[in-house]
């Protein structure tokens, strides 16, 4: 077929005896359409059949599943723009219920200032004329909207009315359990996200046979510290040159196969998969590329990497959808901006994983929180915490991560910080990261020279008011004050979860149990120096 027969004008609809040849050929056009680069027009030319309002409403719903499969497989922005010059056109109410939904989808999966507004008209249109496909994607946005303000109980909940398996469904089923995946992981529930992966059926042992699936799975691997089996799974899909793997696709095998080479040390190999994929992208297309910035910005060698820290932080603050999948992309964020110099980006990061944290209340994201407050404000006890809750969770290279963070702490004991700087070694060994392992243990070697026991008097205390941390400080002083928990964080400027944690901390480490008896000791101390 040339080239100037896929335009939409001149698509030769006419040539085709019966639906289902007809809808053959105009498939195999769009999708050619797409592979050429002209994604806009593929969604162009499935829109205007739309339009016609021939063959009844199971070639309707056939010609819309196709449309949404190339609209996911696209730029943000070559989707949105494709999707609402299809909306121009003279659709009917079912038809345009479903493309509305399909924007509102995209749009909250980018952070889209007007996210909510479009649900709300999806959510209308539906409500007058829509129907099954239209209800689906509705959820599906639904669910994307919570997923980018860190709710993932919201989105668990939405998610859990869709049957991926009905018939009706079929055409969206990998979107439906996509979604449903990255909800387990970001849940910790890394068992259930293998479960959900695998249910897809698989081409060859291990690998699912949507791409998208695969990347997620990948994923998975990654968060629980399978490196290697990620990495092979990563550079087969990668290898394949499937005309499945979509931007998004490709651009989470990319951060997969790049975390992988760095954690074994392999950082020359690391850096020639990235740097094709660091170029400038302007928003909403940026997002796809985020969870390969929070990769490359462990690596000063990295050209700008000051720049792609900037880039990711403000994309997470549109969508916090990248945080959620990998526990340790939020600290190391905080890391590499603390490395920098740049405390205004360490602690923006650090507030969406404790926004994340109160939306998402499990053990995971607590002690995420913890670990990020800790990375921040220099507060080994926060740290302390981030180790004790990560090792509830089968998130290993986040707890082999917090168990150095606490090793090069300057507030630990030399004895405690050994400690913890051997077991992130042998932690690293076995999730087969060679190049983190050395880390941990030049780290050893660094406190091994160090006196196992200094004398008493330059330990840090580890109760009373000396063993504050001054964020702790500052929140007894305030809390002593009269506010309520609410108050103090909107006059400290974090998060209602950082004061809660922060007081309880403060309890402990005051041997108090309530506020009264904080107010108590506060004007003694406030007393004793003056």
């Amino acid at each position: 077929m040339s080239e100037s027969s896929l335009d939409a004008g001149t698509f030769p609809a006419d040539d085709f005896a019966d639906a289902e040849q007809q809808r053959r050929a105009l498939f195999a056009a769009a999708d050619q359409l797409r592979l050429a680069g002209r994604g806009t027009e593929a969604l162009r030319v499935l829109a205007a059949e739309i339009a016609e309002r021939r063959h009844g409403d199971h070639h309707r719903a056939q010609v819309l599943g196709q449309l949404a499969q190339i609209a996911a497989r696209e730029q943000p922005s070559i989707a949105l723009a494709g999707l609402w010059e299809a909306l121009d056109r003279g659709l009917d109410d079912r038809s345009r219920s479903t493309l509305l939904a399909i924007v509102a989808a995209i749009a909250a999966r980018t952070g889209h200032p007007d996210a909510d507004a479009l649900l709300r008209d999806a959510g209308t249109a539906h409500a007058a004329a829509g129907d099954h496909s239209s209800a689906r994607h509705l959820a599906l946005g639904r669910a994307a909207r919570s997923l980018s303000h860190g709710d993932l109980p919201g989105a668990d909940a939405v998610l859990a009315a869709l049957d991926p398996d009905a018939r009706v469904a079929r055409r969206d089923a990998t979107a439906i359990r996509a979604e449903r995946v990255l909800v387990h992981l970001g849940l910790g529930r890394h068992q259930d996200a293998r479960s959900a992966t695998a249910s897809d059926g698989t081409t060859s042992p291990g690998i699912p046979v949507s791409g998208r699936l695969a990347a997620l799975d990948c994923l998975r691997m990654v968060a629980v510290g399978e490196l290697p089996e990620a990495g092979a799974l990563a550079a087969t899909a990668l290898g394949s040159d499937s005309t499945d793997l979509g931007p998004e696709v490709r651009a989470l095998l990319v951060a997969v196969t790049a975390e992988v080479r760095y954690r074994r040390g392999e950082h020359d190999a690391a850096r020639a998969v990235l740097r094709p994929c660091l170029r400038e992208r302007r928003w909403p297309d940026s997002t796809t590329w985020t969870p390969a910035f929070c990769v490359a910005v462990r690596d000063p060698a990295l050209s700008e990497p000051a720049r792609l820290l900037d880039r990711a932080v403000a994309d997470l603050h549109r969508s916090v959808r990248s945080l959620l999948p990998v526990p340790h992309f939020g600290p190391r964020l905080v890391r590499a901006a603390m490395a920098v110099g740049d405390t205004q980006a360490a602690r923006r990061v650090t507030e969406l994983v404790e926004l994340v944290a109160t939306r998402t209340p499990v053990p995971l994201w607590h002690a995420l929180a913890a670990q990020t407050r800790g990375l921040l404000d220099g507060d080994a006890d926060a740290l302390r915490s981030a180790v004790d809750g990560l090792r509830t969770t089968a998130a290993r290279p986040a707890l082999a991560d917090a168990l150095l963070d606490l090793a090069n702490s300057q507030r630990p004991r030399p004895a405690e910080a050994w400690d913890a700087a051997q077991e992130a070694a042998a932690l690293y060994a076995r999730i087969g990261a060679p190049g983190d392992q050395a880390t941990a243990d030049r780290r050893c070697v660094e406190l091994a020279a160090t006196p196992r026991h200094r004398p008493s008097t330059d330990e840090p205390p580890r109760t009373g008011f000396g063993a504050l941390t001054p964020a702790e400080e500052r929140v007894a002083e305030v809390l002593a004050a009269g506010a309520t928990k609410k108050e103090a964080a909107g006059t400290l400027f974090v998060s209602f979860h950082t004061v809660d944690t922060q007081l309880r901390s403060i309890y402990h480490k005051l041997g108090i149990h309530n506020r009264m008896q904080l107010v108590r000791a506060w004007d003694r101390h406030k007393a004793r120096i003056g």
